[in-house]
């Protein structure tokens, strides 16, 4: 009880906007690894799916090995893992954000180059750990 006393407002909300984001992303990659053969199924019967009133094609997701969606969740697990630390007030939280966040940068340049990179997930990033990062020295 004495630690939620301590823990500043803004650290909490950053810690639930990391539950949130980070914990449906590591559901989302873990269910992708576990069905991606009947999701690569699906995607190779349409070549190109109706998303919100536009066509994409969905083609290069074809060419995706699953082990992308395994390191992908399993990076998300260390993001919430991370923020659960933080939460507690632990600093080995905020260096196992960061290091997962940055992997979660350079491994899809790894397996599926054509991407673009990835400017608004690299600022979303950045602000995260920074803001964490002012929060370290509640940490201990």
């Amino acid at each position: 009880m004495n630690e939620t006393a301590k823990r500043p407002e803004l650290l909490t909300i950053l810690c639930i906007l990391t539950f949130i984001g980070s914990g449906s992303s590591f559901i989302a990659n873990g269910f992708l690894y576990m069905m991606f053969d009947q999701v690569k199924e699906i995607i190779g019967q349409q070549e190109e799916l109706n998303f919100l009133g536009s066509e994409i094609n969905l083609s290069f997701l074809l060419e995706i090995k699953p082990l992308f969606f395994l390191i992908q969740a399993a990076l998300y697990f260390l993001s919430v893992l991370g923020a659960y630390q933080m939460f507690q007030l632990r600093k080995v939280g905020f260096h196992l954000y960061a290091v997962s966040q940055i992997l979660l940068l350079i491994l899809p340049k790894i397996f599926i180059p054509i991407l673009p990179f990835p400017f608004f997930e690299l600022m979303v990033s950045t602000v995260f750990i920074f803001l964490y990062y002012k929060n370290l020295q509640f940490m201990s």
